[in-house]
């Protein structure tokens, strides 16, 4: 059994015994986490009425900070000039990063502008809005090898299912894409009252990608070379290959940090991330260590999703081998609910709890949602 899991289980058994002695305690209960956060994915964002059922939830149920997905696809859940309006939102006039911020103020409830970085595209044909980067910049897209992404074909292998199981990507090696996704960020802070900002998929697809044809150009540079007489398995084992995607990826995380704090200092700059920090750094390009080291990030928010509490203890050793003890408090971990019982989830709750974390970021509202008396059945582990 694994060593932490062992110390969890006898301290739980060791608290249930106590309580024997000190039923008094009861009448207090245990802390609550301070930092209570919901993922809200962008269907619960699309109507004024579905926003006033998620405010109203997330009051009762005493979550202080709601990570609201207002781009999920190149698209915007808000008004902007650079980045096309969703589909998903019918009525011309209406604006829903607007309309949740001004709700969720009066409750102080913070609200956290969540945007999918360089995840661009999932679905099998192309996007309505003829403005979508898909259209205006294909040579964007990444790919896992020294050439420009056939779109069309792609798309026919998203239909198919024989294409990887996201998506299209942009191409983090590209420094257009970069300046565009920071732009992106500083016109929703600029624009904005939002607490805070969450980026997701600020990775590469998987340890294959990253070899754009013009990030290539730039990784020549970056090796000193003016060639690459290397096949595409050769440059993806290449040390260099890998300092280079990882710095790819950080530049922009501190690209935004900066953005941010020139224009909203008290704004609240985090991540989603994988939750084995070896593998985020190796095969996905997310040395989340640095950001937080660094001050780039706030809060990182590692999505410690995988139903086995043996994988999940794993993921939280590796943390506290990799970064010292006074940095828990920007750690909030994540954990999902659409995959597993609310037994699981509520032994997971309690074993970040007694992990030392005071902060817990649950995937998603839209389970609950969904799913009647789940969310009743976790309650008292989150706020007793």
């Amino acid at each position: 059994m694994n060593k932490q899991i062992f110390e969890f289980v006898f301290r739980r058994v060791a608290w249930n015994v106590t309580l024997l002695f000190f039923i008094p305690n009861l009448l207090f209960g245990e802390a609550s986490f301070d930092n209570r956060v919901l993922w809200v994915v962008r269907d619960a964002m699309a109507s004024s009425e579905s926003i006033d059922n998620l405010i109203q939830f997330a009051d009762e149920n005493k979550f202080n900070h709601l990570l609201v997905q207002v781009r999920g696809r190149g698209d915007a859940l808000y008004d902007s000039n650079i980045v096309p309006r969703s589909v998903r939102l019918k009525d011309d006039g209406f604006d829903p990063l607007d309309y949740i911020i001004t709700k969720a103020k009066p409750l102080n409830i913070k609200i956290h502008a969540w945007l999918n970085m360089y995840y661009l595209w999932s679905a099998s044909s192309m996007p309505n809005q003829q403005d979508h980067l898909l259209y205006t910049n294909p040579e964007w897209l990444d790919n896992h090898s020294p050439k420009n992404v056939n779109i069309p074909q792609s798309l026919i292998e998203i239909k198919n299912k024989t294409f990887n199981d996201e998506g299209l990507f942009l191409a983090p090696t590209h420094p257009e894409v970069s300046r565009h996704l920071i732009e992106v960020v500083e016109e929703v802070v600029q624009n904005y009252d939002v607490d805070g900002i969450h980026l997701d998929y600020v990775r590469y697809y998987n340890e294959h990608y990253g070899l754009n044809p013009v990030g290539l150009s730039f990784y020549k540079k970056y090796r000193g070379e003016s060639e690459l007489p290397f096949l595409s398995t050769q440059i993806i084992q290449d040390p260099i290959w890998g300092s280079f995607r990882r710095k790819s990826v950080t530049k922009l995380v501190k690209g935004i940090s900066n953005v941010i704090k020139a224009n909203r200092n008290d704004c609240i700059l985090s991540a989603a991330v994988k939750p084995n920090l070896y593998s985020a750094r190796n095969d996905y390009g997310q040395e989340w260590d640095v950001w937080l080291l660094a001050g780039y990030l706030d809060w990182v928010i590692p999505m410690n999703y995988l139903p086995e509490l043996d994988i999940f203890s794993t993921n939280i050793n590796v943390i506290d081998d990799n970064l010292p003890q006074k940095h828990r408090s920007k750690i909030i971990m994540g954990l999902a609910t659409y995959n597993q019982d609310t037994q699981q989830v509520a032994e997971k709750i309690q074993f970040t709890k007694e992990s030392g974390f005071n902060g817990i970021c649950l995937f998603s509202y839209n389970v609950f949602r969904d799913t009647t008396g789940y969310f009743n059945r976790i309650k008292n582990h989150i706020v007793p």
